[in-house]
This record gives structure tokens, sequence and C-alpha cells, in this order.
């Protein structure tokens, strides 16, 4: 950001299990009413990645440009949170193998965040998107699955299953980890409106999941009487475990694009 933004980023701490969870949140010059507000939790490994970043930091650009709201916050086991289970993807598999889950964690955490943000009136029920890239994006859906506060969500390259990492190969026949994949979280996610783009080789996070999940939820919501298109799913020609700006630009309009939400100035 540049020196003239610096004073539109302001930190901001809240209380959740005994620690102190740090969200930073970056506000637009001139922002929308809180009738018309919406806000963005843009998840990624650290808070910096997805908001100052690029090209991960292009949607909270976007919700910004539109006079919106977007935070970020270090999720479990990465930036200012590596603790005593390590770092990274090997730190979410030794915290889920000790029993700390650290994606049910998340979901705690960003409730909190939510809280806090309603509170001091930065947002409102019904009128907050989230969005995360690979690890990122397995959070963002398990929150929209989780709160019904988060009505929209986008994953770029999303991890939809654990076991498909190197970094849970060594674990990859424990009981409980196939409940982690997000296939079972359709019923969840049903109704509600989703962005998905993965390269078509993807073989870090796995291209054949990710569209099996598409499937999943677009049969789920037609059972369940709701559009098949609520989800709108890219298999793109990104090299390897890459997402180009073209599609952090699409999920970023799809997030703005919030029907019956009063979702302000688009550009």
């Amino acid at each position: 950001m540049n020196e003239a933004n610096k004073e539109l980023v302001s930190e901001h701490d809240v209380q959740r299990g005994g620690e102190s969870l740090t969200y930073v949140l970056r506000r637009p010059e001139h922002p929308c009413s809180l009738e018309e507000r919406l806000l963005l939790i843009t998840v990624g490994a650290d808070w910096k990645t997805h908001l100052l970043t690029e090209p991960y930091r292009t949607t909270a650009d976007g919700f910004l440009a539109n006079g919106h709201y977007a935070l970020s916050f270090d999720i479990p086991c990465h930036g200012e949170r590596t603790g005593p289970h390590g770092e990274g993807i090997n730190g979410f598999r030794n915290a889920w193998l000790d029993g700390d889950d650290p994606f049910e964690r998340f979901v705690r955490d960003a409730a909190a965040v939510i809280d806090d943000c309603i509170r001091l009136g930065f947002a409102q029920p019904g009128k907050i998107a989230v969005c995360g890239a690979s690890r990122g994006a397995y959070m963002a859906l398990r929150l929209l699955a989780a709160d019904p506060r988060v009505v929209r969500a986008a994953g770029f390259a999303p991890v939809t299953d654990w076991r498909i990492l190197s970094e849970f190969a060594p674990i990859r026949e424990a009981a409980g980890l196939e409940a982690l994949m997000l296939h079972r979280y359709a019923d969840r996610l049903a109704g509600k409106p989703l962005f998905l783009a993965i390269g078509n080789r993807d073989e870090r996070v796995g291209t054949l999941s990710c569209c099996k999940l598409y499937t999943k939820l677009a049969d789920t919501n037609r059972k369940l009487g709701y559009p098949e298109s609520l989800v709108e799913f890219y298999c793109t020609d990104d090299p390897g475990h890459t997402m180009g700006s073209r599609w952090y630009n699409k999920g970023t309009a799809f997030l703005l694009n919030m029907e019956g939400t009063g979702g302000g100035r688009h550009a």
C-alpha cells in the first residue's frame, strides 16, 4: 500500500479462548453507508499476504474500490500464531493429530472477529463474504458452511481433501481424516453462492477432487431445490498450483454481486 493509504489500515484485538487474536482491517477512503457496506474476510497463511500482496490482495482491493471493507488475520500455525505443533501445513497435521483441530479453531476465530466487526459497525450479518487461496480457500469454505452471517465465498485453487497433500501422506489412513473433506460439508454449503477455480493439472491439491466437489455441490443444490448455478466453477489452464489474476478478478466480481444485500458501488 502507498503512504497515503496507510491511515486506512487498523489493527484490532479480540479475546478468544484465553488467546488474544489480532485482525487487520483495510477501510476505503470513501466508505459505503453501513446499510450498503460489505465486509470481506480474506484468508491466507498470514494476514499480510492476502491484504497486501499480489495477486492475493486483488479481492480486497476490489472491495475497497467499491466502498467496502476487507480484513484478514493469521490462521492457526501460521504467521505470528506458530505454536508447539509447528508451522504451516505440517503444523495443521500435528495439531489435528494432537486433538487440537486447527480447522474448527479457525472457524471459532473467525466467529469472534465477525462479532467484533459487527459490534464496531464495520459489518452486519448477511453482508459478509469470504475468500481464500489453497489452504485459505479450504478455511473460507469451512467458514461459509459454519456461520450463517457469511453468505458468499470464493475459493482459488482450493484444498478440498487434506489426504492429497504431501504433508498429510504419513497419516493418510488416519481415522477421521476423510471427514475433513469439503465434500462432507455439501449440505451445509447448499443454497450459498460459491465461486471455485483451479488449474487443470494441479497435483498439489488435486484438480480431480475439486471437480468432484463441484459436482457434489451442484447435485446437492439441485436435490434441495436450489439452482445448480449457485456454484460458479472454472477448471483453468493455469500451470501447476497457480492461479492467474484473471480468476482473482472474476472471483472478486462474483463476491461483489451479492444480490439482495445492498452491494454498494460497483466499478
